[in-house]
């Protein structure tokens, strides 16, 4: 019996900690926006804008005080060209404008 209640104390530890896991997965810090500028380590994002068609130079981003961040990364970036629409996972950002962060996954969307 003592077994049974080990057994079943194994268990609910592991599911709580899954399910801990799965919940800090549902709040990862993102950011999807427009690539206004990328080299092999850093890429620089801003928000899309409504009524914006053209892509964006990274100087004018800044001089019109976008939405925008530069995010470094451990890994070389590739596949990654400017006016790509992309989301990108960070772990922390600096709130000055533009701000910069360090990315850590990023990905091209449709």
């Amino acid at each position: 019996m003592k077994r049974f209640y080990l057994s079943l104390l194994l268990l609910l530890g592991v599911v709580a900690i899954l399910g801990c896991e799965e919940q800090i997965q549902e709040n990862e810090i993102v950011m999807e926006g427009i690539v206004a500028a990328v080299d092999a380590h850093e890429v620089f994002v801003y928000e899309e804008q409504d009524a914006e068609t053209m892509i964006l130079p990274e100087e004018e981003v800044i001089s019109k005080s976008i939405q925008a961040s530069y995010f470094g990364f451990d890994e070389e970036i590739s596949g990654i060209e400017v006016g790509d629409k992309v989301k990108v996972w960070y772990d922390a950002l600096d709130t000055s404008l533009p701000g910069s962060g360090h990315g850590t996954k990023i990905v091209i969307l449709d």
